[in-house]
C-alpha cells in the first residue's frame, strides 16, 4: 500500500508540500507570530504587541468592527465576508486556509461506524463521550495496523487509566501490555479492571481469531526508543509487537516513533499525539530528542520555538463563545500581572517570566481576585536574585489590582483579537510541519509503508492526527 498524507487539496506530492508550507512559515511576519510575540508581555511595549506585531491597515479594521465578528472571521475565514477586511488580511488567511490538513473525519469513516460501540459496553465504565469516541475509532485502526503485522501483541505507551488498553484486550482480543508512568493513572487502571469484570462477568468476546485477550499493566519512565526492558518484562521477546499510543504527550511520540527503529521486537507504530508544548527542540546533545527528527525537514532549518509549540495545541474551530472568554479572560488577567511585576522590578534583566501556571476557576471571578491567588503562587517559586523596588513586591492591594484593570481592560479586546491571529494560523501550521516532520523520519529510517490520516472528530477530540508506520 502506497504512503500516504492528508494534503491539502493544492498539492500532489508530500515533497511540494513541505516545501510551500517552509517558504510561507519562515516568511519573517508569520515567524514573529510564531515566536516573537508573547501575549504574556503584550503591555510591556509601547506601543502595545497588537501595533507592535500587525499592519496599521490591519489595526484599523481590527480596532472598528464588532470582537465577535472579527472573532469568527479569523476561526472560520470566508471571503465572502460583509466585514470588508483588508485585502492584504484576507490574502494571508487564504494562504493559511490552503495550506492547512483538512481536519475532519472523513464522510465515509463517520458513517462506517466501526466495532464496537462502547457506549452500551461494560468498557464504557468511567470514559467520557470523548474517550469513547477515541477508543472506538483508535482501537479499530490498532487492529487494522495488527492484522497487517500478523500479531495479536500490543504495547500501549502512556496507557493513563488503560481505556484504550482495555478496549484491545477485551474487544479485539489482543494481548496488551499497558505502560504509564504515573502510579496514581495505573492503580487507577487496576481499579477500573476490576470494575469491568465485575460488570462483564468476564465474557470472552465472540472475536478470536487472534486468540484471546489479556491485559497487564507496568509501571515505567520512557525516556527513549529502546523498549528492550519492557519488552523483556513482558515476556515479549522474539515476538512482533505493535506500539500504540492514544495522546502521547511531548517527546513521547517521538520516542514512541523512534522504537520502530531501536527495539527489534516492535514491528509497528500507532500514534496519535498531543501537548507539543511539551516537546523539545534539538539541542544538539542527545540527538534522538525533540523536533526535527527528519533530517529532510532539518534541511529547511524551520524553528519552533516554545510560543509555536504552545500554539499548535489549541483548536480554534472548537472554541464556543463562552469558553473563549473564558481563556481570553485568563489572558488578559496574566499580562495585566505581568506589567504589575514589571512596574515593580520584579522582571530581571535575563528573566522575564514567573511561572504562576493554572490556578482554580473560582480564582478568575475578577481581577483583585487572581491577584491573591497568583501572588501567593508567585512568593513561593520566586529567586530573590532580583533587585526588589518595594519592600513586599507580591502584596498588591485590591485598590491598586482595581486601577490596572480599569485603566486598561478597553485594550483586552486587541489581547483577544491577536491571540486568535497567532492560534488560528500558527496553529493549523505547525501542527502540520510537526506531522510532515514524524511522516518523514518514518521514511527515512527504512518503513516500508507510513500513513498519517485524520482519526477522530475534530469536533470531539482535537488532536486527531493518527501517524501509523510499519517495519520495513
Amino acid at each position: 500500500m502506497p504512503d500516504s498524507f492528508p494534503l491539502p487539496p493544492r498539492f500532489s506530492s508530500v515533497d511540494e508540500y513541505l516545501s510551500s508550507l517552509a517558504e510561507f512559515y519562515l516568511n519573517p511576519f508569520v515567524q514573529s507570530l510564531a515566536g516573537g510575540v508573547h501575549i504574556l508581555n503584550f503591555f510591556l511595549t509601547s506601543p502595545d504587541l497588537f501595533e507592535d506585531t500587525l499592519p496599521k491597515q490591519w489595526v484599523t479594521f481590527f480596532d472598528q468592527a464588532e470582537l465577535d465578528d472579527i472573532l469568527d472571521f479569523l476561526i472560520h475565514f470566508k471571503e465572502n465576508t460583509s466585514l470588508q477586511p483588508p485585502g492584504s488580511l484576507s490574502i494571508f488567511l487564504s494562504t493559511v486556509q490552503s495550506l492547512s490538513i483538512n481536519r475532519n473525519l472523513p464522510d465515509e469513516k463517520l458513517q462506517s461506524n466501526p466495532a464496537p460501540p462502547l457506549h452500551s459496553s461494560a468498557l464504557s465504565v468511567g470514559m467520557s463521550p470523548k474517550k469513547i469516541h477515541e477508543c472506538q475509532y483508535l482501537s479499530s485502526a490498532i487492529s487494522d495496523v495488527c492484522s497487517k503485522v500478523a500479531t495479536s501483541h500490543v504495547i500501549d505507551l502512556g496507557s493513563g487509566k488503560g481505556y484504550l488498553s482495555r478496549t484491545l484486550a477485551h474487544e479485539y482480543n489482543c494481548s496488551v501490555v499497558a505502560v504509564e508512568t504515573v502510579e496514581s493513572r495505573t492503580k487507577g487502571a487496576a481499579r477500573l479492571d476490576s470494575l469491568y469484570d465485575r460488570k462483564s462477568g468476564k465474557k470472552k468476546n465472540a472475536n478470536t481469531d487472534m486468540g484471546a485477550g489479556s491485559l497487564t499493566h507496568i509501571e515505567k519512565f520512557v525516556d527513549s526508543g529502546y523498549l528492550t526492558d519492557i519488552v523483556e518484562q513482558a515476556g515479549l521477546s522474539g515476538h512482533k509487537i505493535v506500539l500504540a499510543g492514544l495522546h502521547t504527550c511531548g517527546n513521547l511520540s517521538h520516542h514512541a516513533l523512534r522504537s520502530l527503529v531501536d527495539t527489534q521486537e516492535i514491528h509497528a507504530v500507532a500514534v496519535v499525539g498531543c501537548c507539543y508544548n511539551l516537546m523539545t527542540e534539538k539541542d544538539g546533545e542527545r540527538d534522538d530528542v525533540g523536533y526535527p527528527t527528519s533530517r529532510k525537514v532539518q534541511s529547511y532549518s524551520i524553528p519552533l520555538p516554545i510560543t509555536a509549540r504552545m500554539l499548535a495545541c489549541q483548536a480554534p474551530t472548537t472554541w464556543t463563545r463562552e469558553a473563549r472568554e473564558s481563556f481570553f479572560t485568563r489572558h488578559f488577567y496574566r499580562a495585566l500581572l505581568q506589567l504589575i511585576f514589571s512596574d515593580r522590578g520584579l522582571l530581571g534583566q535575563s528573566e522575564n517570566h514567573i511561572p504562576i501556571g493554572s490556578l482554580r476557576k473560582q480564582w478568575y471571578s475578577s481581577f483583585q481576585t487572581y491577584c491573591r491567588g497568583a501572588c501567593k503562587r508567585a512568593a513561593e517559586t520566586y529567586d530573590a536574585k532580583f533587585d526588589l523596588s518595594c519592600d513586599n513586591p507580591f502584596d498588591i492591594s485590591e485598590d491598586v489590582a482595581m486601577e490596572y484593570h480599569d485603566r486598561l481592560v478597553s485594550k483586552k479586546r486587541r489581547l483577544c483579537i491577536l491571540w486568535t491571529l497567532m492560534a488560528s494560523t500558527v496553529a493549523p501550521l505547525t501542527e502540520a510541519l510537526i506531522h510532515l516532520d514524524r511522516y518523514y523520519f518514518l521514511k527515512e529510517n527504512g518503513a516500508s509503508e507510513v500513513h498519517v490520516s485524520v482519526v477522530f472528530d475534530q469536533g470531539i477530540s482535537a488532536r486527531n492526527l493518527l501517524v501509523v508506520g510499519l517495519k520495513g
